[in-house]
């Protein structure tokens, strides 16, 4: 072996010695590869590489895999032995760069970390200068690998302002895996109170600008913002403007794109499992029909196109059902005001004003202060069931040929009869615990400015002055109920009448201000009044004082 090929081997033979038990030599026949015990097939090759040494003969590098035989891997060419290459490869956005070095052939030295720095500032990397990486990437001679050496400093993303709806009209009704649910009672209907929170709008966030590895600025994106689109019914809170409150009473839609709240809901649809039940605090307009097991509540009016069928409507206004009434002994309606139908068959409806039918009335219970009236055609009827008005009822036919059992009251509705005589007793007894309070506070205020109230009087003062607050509160909210009611009857306490226009059957059982009459055969054009000096029930031709009885 030649002295040049001496002193290579010995300037590499330190940097390589990390493959165990593997020797490289050169002489100038070529390049030969030894054992000293035993080694790893891998390493074999990465030692290859590691010497930059790519052609090589590849059955006698197998050969000595398999026997440790020394051999010779390839013949000495001064074409092939060149020196190390550092090259510089910078990622597309310009925030990292890699450095890959073509390994110097058998004994050539590796390139030093000046070099490689030299090799970064020629291809323009001036920031994030990783010098650890690269001196690891030296020191261990890691060959053709691509090791980033440089990183520049991302921007900061902003974040875009969004809007977060807490109440929003276009999302499903939602129901968990584990929840049980009255399909009935749900509604697919937002409604929103004054002041209630709509909306929060979460303010954008602007990004920070960073730096790539040639010392250009690496810009954030531009983020957006946002603003509430609202109209009628909706308004910024006055202390946070980035609330959204409601500001009426109503139902939550989406309208063109914007919130707004409506004071009437209309619902084009039935209401069944779709809709849902509806509890409105405005007026509702239904265009179809209210199916059986439902709910229709409003603080407004109710207008229903369709029939209603074994649902339960209560309306704080007026109710108007042009598809008529089968309450199949299920529903019940109740209106503060009026309530007009076009028929009612098994219903349970009360009225605070008038019900209007326009057909017939069968087999219901039907219950209204001032009066119930069915005329709206020559063959408008009531038979079966009980029907209850303060003034008046009037029909053009009442009970039917088969003497159908049909009960009519009018006058003083009896439940609030009782309602007043239980009002008159619980007045009563609170007046008497009253009564038997107050000497026993006179006696103990007497001892207390004697100073000869102890402990337990004092107590027995405090619970005592308690009590009697209590119970003239209670009192007086019942004397006032009381005086309510008391005006109510007064209005009905001398009227009250039953007209037929046509014919009234046998059957059919008239209660006049507590004045009974059962008719016992066929009458037409008839007026039933209570006649206050025969104590009884008289009859008289339909338009008997008609506009003044029943009010």
């Amino acid at each position: 072996m030649d002295a040049r090929i001496e002193a290579e081997i010995a300037a590499g033979s330190n940097d390589k010695n990390r493959f165990e038990n593997l020797k490289i030599d050169a002489d100038s026949d070529g390049i030969w590869l030894f054992s000293e015990g035993k080694f790893k097939e891998n390493d074999v090759y990465a030692m290859l590489k590691a010497y930059g040494i790519v052609r090589y003969d590849f059955k006698a590098v197998r050969k000595f895999i398999k026997d440790g035989e020394p051999c010779k891997v390839c013949v000495r060419n001064p074409a092939f032995e060149k020196d190390a290459r550092i090259i510089v490869n910078l990622a597309k956005d310009k925030m990292t760069a890699s450095v890959t070095i073509e390994p110097p052939f058998f004994a050539k030295p590796w390139p030093s970390e000046a070099e490689v720095l030299k090799s970064l500032a020629a291809n323009g990397v001036k920031v994030g200068i990783d010098q650890a990486a690269i001196q690891s990437l030296l020191a261990r001679k890691l060959a053709n690998e691509a090791v980033i050496v440089a990183r520049g400093v991302a921007p900061i993303e902003g974040k875009d302002a969004y809007i977060e709806l807490l109440k929003d009209p276009d999302k499903p009704f939602e129901v968990r895996d584990d929840e049980k649910i009255d399909f009935w009672s749900r509604s697919t209907i937002i409604t929103v109170h004054p002041a209630q929170e709509i909306a929060i709008k979460h303010p954008l966030e602007q990004g920070k600008n960073g730096v790539d590895v040639t010392g250009a600025v690496a810009k954030a994106k531009p983020v957006k913002n946002v603003e509430f689109a609202f109209g009628t019914g909706l308004m910024r809170d006055e202390e946070n403007k980035l609330i959204l409150i409601a500001s009426a009473e109503g139902q939550l839609k989406k309208q063109g794109g914007r919130l707004v709240v409506l004071p009437e809901l209309e619902i084009h649809d039935d209401i069944d499992f779709g809709v849902g039940s509806i509890d409105f605090t405005g007026s509702v307009k239904i265009f179809g029909a209210v199916h059986e097991g439902f709910h229709v509540t409003a603080q407004g009016n109710i207008e229903i196109h369709g029939p209603v069928e074994g649902a339960d409507i209560d309306s704080q206004g007026v109710i108007i059902v042009k598809g008529g009434v089968r309450g199949m002994g299920k529903g019940t309606m109740k209106a503060t005001g009026d309530i007009s139908l076009s028929f009612g068959d098994q219903a349970e409806i009360r009225s605070g004003g008038t019900i209007l039918a326009q057909t017939s009335i069968l087999h219901s219970h039907l219950y209204a202060q001032k009066a119930v009236i069915a005329l709206g055609t020559k063959k408008s009827q009531i038979a079966g069931g009980k029907i209850e008005a303060g003034l008046e009822v009037s029909c053009n036919v009442l009970g039917s040929e088969m003497g159908t059992k049909t009960e009519v009251v009018v006058g003083l509705p009896p439940e609030q009869l009782e309602k007043r005589k239980i009002f008159n007793g619980e007045i009563k007894r609170f007046q008497d615990n009253l009564e038997r309070i107050e000497p026993n506070l006179v006696l103990l205020k007497k001892l207390e400015a004697a100073g000869q109230l102890d402990d337990n009087k004092r107590a027995m003062m405090m619970n005592f002055t308690k009590m009697k607050f209590q119970l003239q509160a209670a009192l007086e909210n019942m004397q006032n109920e009381l005086s309510a009611l008391d005006e109510q009857l007064a209005l009905v306490r001398d009227k009250g009448i039953v007209r037929v226009k046509d014919i009234c059957y046998p059957g059919v059982f008239i209660s006049i201000r507590g004045l009974a009459y059962q008719v016992q055969e066929v009458c037409k054009y008839t007026s039933f009044i209570a006649d206050d000096e025969k104590r009884a029930i008289v009859l008289k031709p339909y338009d008997y004082m008609a506009g003044h009885l029943g009010g």
